[in-house]
């Protein structure tokens, strides 16, 4: 019906206007694309269907020049307006944005990648207002589940596993982050981040143990600037208090970037009637990273980098006194809860365009600090602070070579990975031994070492359509498989499979722990079995600046998943113990809908189904069936936008322990909630301010689960709040 209308006006106007269509190398219209009349003032752009028309001609013979953003210019000379031609834009794939890595641990074109993939870009982080990783994630992933923890333990939950049985990179390479496989956020400098790639799915033959879940990696800015500087100043009062600079130069052969973090909370509680600490303790973290890299030659270069991060409770108010079951208050210093440092060497060697070789080596200690009570009920001031110490070392040495040819993308590599993780000592104040170490003696360090040897190939087969496998041998004889599928159709569409297997050596931490100055005491098992899984996934999608769509269905498999169960079989012997499940089965659904409404209307919208199932209920906990998340960005002015989000996240249950500590378990669910946030974002030259309100319907979670587990809630949110972020860029001139 357009149609007709289109040509009935085009006739009507025939005399002194030009008309067209402009679609994509698909036939698909492009809405939003400029047509310029060179040498004149006349001019238009395409509508939803693609059409345009240009009246006021300078005469009848001219050049138009036809662009959009997503697609490569044209150049056209008119010699007859009396026909309507159709003209097909080939998109071009330039952007930074669109180019992937983490797939296949190379340079690759998102639609040329068979593991799909989510990218959060520089754009999506711009425009976003949050301070920190774990908050991004939810743009691509509504189903991040936030567990939080007082002392800072922050995990997330990916199509139902959460951080242990994730691969957490940044540039590539693995963060450590803790012990238990806890990941502390705050580490990470969103001011300084680039992108951020999401691949869901069993990654282990390219990343090893704990990528059963997927992998995340957090890509920082590359900066080709002779020198630049970028302030960000955040105030999101009570959860932080954040300031960040990035400053570096490039200089002949030489680039050096420093990144310097601090951020700060004066906490909140949402469960004051609770016996134990508050929902979020003050705290303070500090973080100095240093980047600098010497290129020889355009063909190899050599990095250096170190990061040293710590994190601090400031003002620890409260203790637990278990005679009275009451807070005291025995702390008004600041204390520290984590210390991590990492220095890392990475020589690249590019011998030809088509061959590269990487060498690695990367150097991590994260030591955490726990406090909490030494009874002492004559004099809780003085004694009060008792501290558990425990330091995790990993060395990691990586070699790998690329070959790629005009079918094949090779890449062998050789992984070497030791650990040693120090035994947990119990100090008080004066620093005198309480408590000798959780391995039985006071110096007692426990090691793991694990080498790999690992293989990926993908080939560019029939009508650009890609197959990708991939194999690791590990040191204890595991062996790990990939395959992948990418089928290419001409409407634009693709169509992916793939399937993966997955492993998870269990932690020391999970072996030999034995902690039973802790309530509930907490006991390792040394006979854990390695956790395995296979995952399948099936995936559609059709990608564009105009519409950006994808489906996901997948299916995980796991087996001798590792996690704690409570049991009581007396007073002295209770506690949580590590365990192997069984029969764990993950099904799930993935919506991805991007759509540009109009020139200056964006919509985004995301949906998980996450099905799980087990012969072993608990192991199930803190999962919700749906999750979604709708983002509106509106360009009310050149200078100005509007952002609206809108999060969901289901139902989902949690196990308690009975109070008489006798008995096992009780199940307790966790209601669905809401959460809304509204804010703008103007832009100025070298700034941009950007304020508005966070949880603006004042949703609050103040349930409580009982007197063992006083502070799992669904959600950690402190309510409605007013925030304001200010960033601050400038860059020298070439």
């Amino acid at each position: 019906m357009f149609s007709i209308v289109f040509i009935f006006i085009s006739l009507v106007l025939a005399s002194d206007t030009f008309t067209g269509r402009v679609v994509d190398s698909y036939g698909n219209p492009i809405y939003g694309v400029n047509i310029e009349v060179l040498n004149s003032n006349s001019g238009s752009s395409t509508d939803s269907e693609g059409y345009f028309i240009i009246d006021n001609l300078p005469e009848d013979r001219f050049s138009i020049k036809i662009s959009h953003i997503a697609y490569n210019p044209l150049f056209v000379e008119i010699d007859d307006i009396s026909e309507s031609p159709v003209f097909a834009m080939l998109e071009s794939f330039i952007e930074a944005d669109r180019i992937v890595v983490t797939g296949t641990k190379g340079n690759r074109h998102i639609k040329d990648t068979p593991m799909l993939t989510h990218v959060i870009t520089n754009s999506d982080i711009k425009n976003a207002s949050y301070a920190g990783v774990k908050e991004m994630l939810e743009i691509a992933l509504p189903n991040v589940q936030m567990v939080a923890s007082n002392h800072g333990d922050d995990r997330v939950k990916i199509q139902g596993l959460d951080n242990k049985y994730l691969t957490f990179l940044v540039d590539g390479d693995r963060v450590t982050g803790e012990y238990a496989g806890n990941i502390d956020f705050s580490m990470f400098n969103l001011s300084n981040v680039d992108k951020i790639e999401v691949v869901e799915g069993a990654m282990s033959t390219l990343y090893g143990s704990s990528a059963i879940g997927g992998v995340v990696n957090i890509i920082t800015k590359k900066h080709k600037d002779p020198f630049w500087i970028n302030l960000s100043i955040l105030n999101d009062d009570p959860i932080v208090q954040s300031n960040s600079l990035n400053l570096g130069f490039n200089y002949n052969k030489i680039n050096y970037n420093l990144d310097l973090v601090y951020k700060n909370s004066e906490g909140y509680d949402l469960t004051p009637q609770s016996n134990f600490s508050k929902t979020l303790d003050e705290y303070f973290d500090e973080t100095i990273q240093h980047k600098l890299v010497y290129s020889f030659k355009d063909n190899h270069n050599i990095e250096f980098y170190y990061k040293d991060y710590n994190s601090s409770i400031d003002k620890y108010t409260q203790v637990f006194d278990q005679s009275t079951f009451s807070n005291v208050v025995v702390f008004d210093a600041p204390l520290n809860r984590y210390d991590d440092y990492m220095k890392k060497i990475k020589y690249n060697f590019l011998s030809s365009k088509s061959r590269l070789m990487k060498c690695s080596y990367i150097e991590e200690k994260y030591s955490k600090y726990y406090y909490y009570p030494y009874y002492n009920t004559s004099n809780y001031v003085e004694d009060g602070e008792s501290f558990v110490q425990g330091d995790l070392k990993r060395k990691e040495f990586n070699l790998e070579f690329s070959y790629e040819s005009k079918k094949h993308k090779r890449l062998l590599g050789l992984e070497f990975v030791k650990e040693d993780y120090s035994a947990y000592n119990i100090y008080d104040i004066n620093n005198l031994l309480l408590h000798e170490s959780i391995f039985g003696g006071v110096s007692q360090t426990k090691n793991n070492t694990k080498n790999s040897f690992y293989i990926h190939d993908q080939w560019n087969i029939k009508n650009n359509n890609q197959l990708a496998v991939g194999m690791r041998y590990t040191s204890d004889d595991e062996v790990l498989t990939s395959l992948s599928y990418l089928m290419k159709r001409p409407s634009g569409y693709n169509y992916r499979f793939s399937y993966s297997s997955g492993y998870r050596n269990p932690s020391i931490k999970e072996l030999y722990y034995q902690w039973t100055d802790h309530t509930p005491h907490i006991y390792g098992n040394p006979d854990l079995k390695s956790t395995h899984n296979n995952y399948i996934s099936i995936s559609l999608d059709k990608r564009s600046h105009i519409n950006d769509f994808s489906i996901d269905v997948y299916r995980n498999d796991i087996d001798n998943m590792i996690s704690t169960e409570y049991d009581y079989p007396t007073l002295e012997t209770g506690g949580l113990y590590y365990k192997n499940y069984d029969n764990v089965i993950i099904n799930g659904v993935n919506v991805h809908y991007f759509r540009k409404i109009t020139e200056k209307l964006n919509l985004r919208f995301v949906y998980n189904l996450t099905d799980a199932s087990s012969s072993s209920s608990e192991i199930l906990e803190g999962i919700s069936k749906h999750s979604l998340r709708i983002n509106l960005m509106h360009h009310i002015l050149e200078k100005l936008n509007m952002i609206v989000n809108v999060k969901y996240s289901g139902e989902k249950f949690n196990f308690d322990q009975e109070e008489d500590h006798i008995g096992g378990t009780s199940v307790k669910k966790l209601d669905a909630y809401f959460i809304s946030d509204v804010y703008f974002t103007v832009w100025f030259k070298t700034s941009a301010v950007k304020f508005g309100m966070k949880n603006i319907f004042d949703y609050k979670d103040s349930s409580r689960l009982g007197t063992f587990a006083p502070d799992v809630l669904n959600n950690y949110d402190p309510g409605r709040r007013f925030f304001i972020e200010y960033n601050f860029n400038f860059k020298g001139e070439k």
